[in-house]
């Protein structure tokens, strides 16, 4: 495999940006050569020059920057790049440009988001790519629906820092650490604070439900748009609800809990928070949207419910509350389930995926971008069906 250059277009840091810089630690381990292109100060661009990673300030002022494409092309043969990996649906276009000026250069782009292409722009450029990666079996299905070609597409679910999450402090000094009462239940959400994220159906079902839970606690890890709705809703309830904002280390989040919800509406591809409450021991209500049916499976390594049904992922909840060994059962499986998922797992598809794309294919027909992986986070097609066995 040779060198790989990374483009990220995000000022923030997010699922995306994690993802990117896993990818880039991992296969650094194995003696890849990956490099990143990512806007000067963005914290992915901070974070993956303090690994060691050779990060080009890259600051696209829109998708049709054609300054930026060339400064991609610049920097691909700076590098000795061949594979231009675009990890962010505006860092595409200039990827493509760049490969349009360099017929050598290809093109993977990864799809994280279950929303269809709705643009017929969209359409074009995922449908250009050399590969479009698919973190789940749902957004396969988008994509095709989409009119993208089956044979360009190829499903590689996210990863997780297995062990990053299983060395997390003990819970007493995990709640000390967030203000939390000690023999509270805690319910906690990890996840941008977006509509479609579904805190606000979720919290208003709330209010109805409290009398079964005299101690329960719940904490929000996040940051967006909603937070001073949400705030101002939490308020006027009275809710029992602290929101600890942006956190750049969740293990104290995840170790004070007793149970994650993931309540989000649509749009979800392989969402990480499910995967680090897997690998952390916290057990998992969510609702079944994008990928989440593939990672953790209903009754036996979570409790899953249909999109938008609060009072269900609430009903869930105070099943779990009330058995602690249903709690015990989940927590195990999952975290059985999640070695599947691991970072390296995700790294090592990619790697076979950059080798498909740079060896000519028998027969002297060009790089071979049809092949499917099977099995672990990488399933190589459609991951299992809802509620999947």
């Amino acid at each position: 495999m040779g060198p790989v250059l990374h483009l990220n277009t995000e000022a923030t840091y997010r699922g995306g940006e994690v993802q990117t810089l896993g990818l880039l630690r991992e296969l650094a381990k194995a003696g890849g050569r990956g490099f990143l292109a990512a806007p000067a100060g963005a914290p992915l661009a901070r974070k993956a020059a303090e690994l060691g990673v050779e990060v080009a300030s890259w600051n696209p002022r829109g998708e049709w920057d054609l300054a930026a494409a060339w400064a991609v092309l610049r920097e691909a043969r700076r590098f000795g790049a061949r594979i231009l990996h675009a990890h962010t649906a505006h860092a595409l276009t200039p990827a493509l440009v760049a490969a349009a000026l360099d017929p050598r250069l290809k093109v993977v782009a990864t799809r994280r988001v279950s929303f269809p292409l709705r643009s017929r722009l969209s359409r074009i450029k995922y449908g250009r790519a050399h590969v479009v990666v698919a973190v789940s079996g749902t957004i396969q299905e988008a994509l095709e629906a989409s009119g993208i070609a089956p044979d360009r597409i190829r499903v590689i679910h996210s990863g997780v820092d297995l062990e990053r999450f299983r060395d997390l402090p003990g819970r007493d000094q995990a709640r000390r650490s967030l203000h939390v009462p000690q023999g509270a239940f805690v319910v906690g959400v990890a996840a941008a604070l977006a509509p479609h994220k579904g805190h606000a159906r979720f919290l208003s079902a709330l209010s109805p439900r409290r009398g079964g839970f005299s101690d329960l606690h719940l904490l929000l890890a996040g940051d967006g748009p909603c937070r001073g709705d949400l705030e101002a809703m939490c308020a006027r309830e009275a809710l029992p609800v602290r929101f600890l904002g942006h956190l750049d280390d969740l293990r104290a989040f995840y170790g004070s809990l007793d149970v994650l919800v993931l309540p989000s509406l649509s749009g979800e591809g392989s969402p990480g928070a499910v995967k680090e409450a897997a690998a952390a021991g916290v057990p998992v209500v969510a609702s079944e949207v994008g990928g989440v049916a593939e990672i953790l499976r209903h009754e036996r390594e979570a409790l899953l419910v249909p999109p938008a049904d609060s009072e269900g992922l609430w009903e869930a909840v105070h099943r779990l509350a009330r058995d602690s060994r249903l709690r015990e059962a989940l927590a195990s499986g999952a975290a059985r389930r999640i070695l599947e998922f691991g970072m390296d797992r995700m790294a090592g598809a990619y790697a076979r995926l950059y080798a498909d794309l740079t060896i000519p294919a028998p027969g002297g027909g060009g790089p071979s971008t049809g092949r499917r992986e099977t099995g672990g986070g990488d399933t190589g097609g459609r991951g299992p069906g809802p509620r999947g066995g």
